[in-house]
This record gives structure tokens, sequence and C-alpha cells, in this order.
């Protein structure tokens, strides 16, 4: 009976850790949600923003296809015994001016977004914390740092905590 509790103790605790682990914490979501009901939107505006939002996804789908086209056509060069400088660095462009399309549509949704808004509700959203785009993808947010104390401040990335530093 001893040897069965040995073993099945740590067994029992790491079960525990993991089920605490994998609970959900104040996630994005939550933010988008906190700063949509800040906002007060009319029922005008969430028509206009919604129908903006559609649009846009659907631009991104077919941007992102694009995207993952010319990865694929990427490792297919090379993965090839031998090319050259010229094919390489041609689809390297292209791999660019697809990734600026992507980043361009965002910051224009962003602004189409925003000029749906009164006065007062711009000044709500640009106090958010993610008034610089961040949460779009990910682009400023680090792990174990986003949207801390349910959307409260945020924190820049610190070192030891997802930080990014500079080369």
């Amino acid at each position: 009976m001893k040897s069965f509790m040995i073993f099945f103790a740590p067994v029992l605790l790491l079960v525990f850790a993991i089920g605490i682990s994998a609970q959900p914490g104040p996630g994005m979501g939550n933010c988008k949600a906190a700063i949509v009901e800040k906002l007060n939107l009319t029922p005008d505006q969430e028509k206009k923003i919604e129908d903006l939002r559609m649009n846009h996804e659907k631009k991104m789908i077919d941007f992102r296809a694009d995207m993952e086209k010319l990865q694929l056509e990427k490792k297919e060069l090379l993965n090839k015994a031998d090319y050259d400088r010229k094919s390489f660095l041609a689809l390297e462009e292209k791999i660019m001016k697809q990734r600026n399309t992507i980043e361009m549509a965002m910051a224009n949704h962003r602004m189409d977004v925003y000029e749906v808004l009164d006065a007062k509700q711009k000044e709500i959203w640009n106090d958010h914390p993610m008034k610089q785009g961040m949460g779009m993808r990910g682009k400023g947010l680090r792990r174990n740092n986003h949207c801390p104390n349910n959307c409260g401040e945020f924190e820049p990335p610190q070192k030891g905590k997802g930080f990014q530093g500079g080369m």
C-alpha cells in the first residue's frame, strides 16, 4: 500500500498542476470586449464596424493564402540542388511585398474603424493599450505580457519576460 501511494502521489500532483495551468486567464478576447464596451458604440456604428471587419477578414484570407503560396514556393526553391541569387532574391522581394500588402491592409482597416468613431470614442480608443496595433497577429505583444489585470495598463516587454532585444 505504501509503494502504491509513493507512485500515485506524484502522478496526482502532476495532474493537478496541469489542470491549474490549463485554466483560461485574461486574454485578448477579454480586452477586445472591454474596449468595445468602453466605446459604447451605437447600433449603426456596430453594424458599420462589423461590415468593415467582415470585408477585412475576406481580404486577409486571400492575402495570407498568397503569402503561404509564396512561402511554399520558397521552400521548393531551397529544396532544389542548385538555385541562383536572382531567383532567390526575386522570390524574397515578392514575399516582402506581400507582407507589406498585409500590413497596409491591417493599417487601413484600423483607420476605417477609427473613422467610424466620434470624438469621445476616439479618445477612449487612443487611451487603450492596443492603440498601436498591439494584438494584431501578436505584434507588439510578448509571451506573459498581454493585457494584465483584466485589461489594465500595458506592461512593456522586459528582459526575461519575452524580451525580444535588437541585434
